[in-house]
């Protein structure tokens, strides 16, 4: 005979990590989307697989995505200012988007293989709650690089602290995968683990195919140049950079 543990007081009692996939209640107007990523994200996996109006809730997730990343885009931009204050946030919004559009096929076939028996579209709805969730996080560090970009000249920290919280943030979106997985029945993780790598590659070699982001230049993009990531950021640690002229410094 077995009993459950008493509830102690100032202690939430354990609940399963499948907590929280339920029907979605309010309707998909941005601000309950809002509410619901943040804090009963399953919620909208279940709508993708069991509710209405589905189109209406990924044109939400998306316009949250690309919102957060435009208003994260603008900050990195004001690092080198110029025309990073533009390229730099449509870089990003479209870098990230791109990338999850490409990962897309590979994360439901993977599901599929682990065992998932979802349908495409929610699947598709699961990797932009990810997205979503994850510029979400990234806007709300909007202000610590803003402090460090108007203060720093150092490129080498700055593209450290990019990395540094965009792999705290997507870290946040991929456990929301692995969660939604195990709710809609997913027996087990080790399909998503191969394909949280590939996902991570994939958006740490988008910003190098798409540079400068931080950083000036005299071409927008650089597409005829590959690098590895890797081998990009070595060469930009151990290359000496002309720290960034300030605009009376350019006048003189």
């Amino acid at each position: 005979m077995t009993t459950d543990p008493p509830n102690i007081p100032g202690i939430p009692p354990n609940q399963p990590e499948t907590s929280g996939f339920e029907a979605m209640e309010g309707g998909t107007t941005l601000s309950n989307v809002l509410h619901r990523l943040l804090k009963k994200p399953l919620s909208l996996i279940h709508h993708f697989e069991h509710g209405e109006q589905r189109n209406s809730l990924t044109g939400k997730l998306v316009l949250i995505a690309a919102i957060c990343l435009l208003v994260f885009g603008l900050v990195v931009g004001s690092f080198s200012a110029g025309t990073q204050l533009w390229a730099a946030p449509l870089k990003i919004v479209g870098g990230l988007l791109f990338s999850a559009l490409i990962c897309l096929p590979s994360l439901y076939i993977f599901t599929c293989l682990g065992g998932l028996n979802a349908k495409f579209r929610t699947v598709a709805g699961l990797l932009c709650c990810m997205i979503a969730l994850a510029a979400l996080l990234l806007v709300g560090f909007a202000p610590v690089v803003w402090l460090f970009s108007a203060s720093s000249n150092s490129i080498g920290f700055m593209g450290f602290l990019l990395t540094a919280l965009w792999l705290l943030c997507v870290g946040f979106g991929l456990t929301l995968v692995r969660r939604a997985g195990k709710a809609l029945g997913m027996k087990g993780s080790g399909h998503l683990v191969i394909w949280c790598a590939v996902f991570l590659l994939v958006t740490l070699q988008m910003p190098t195919t798409l540079r400068p982001i931080i950083g000036k230049s005299d071409r927008i993009l650089n597409l005829g140049e590959k690098r590895f990531f890797l081998q990009y950021w070595g060469e930009q640690l151990t290359t000496p950079h002309r720290p960034i002229r300030t605009a009376e410094e350019d006048l003189d």
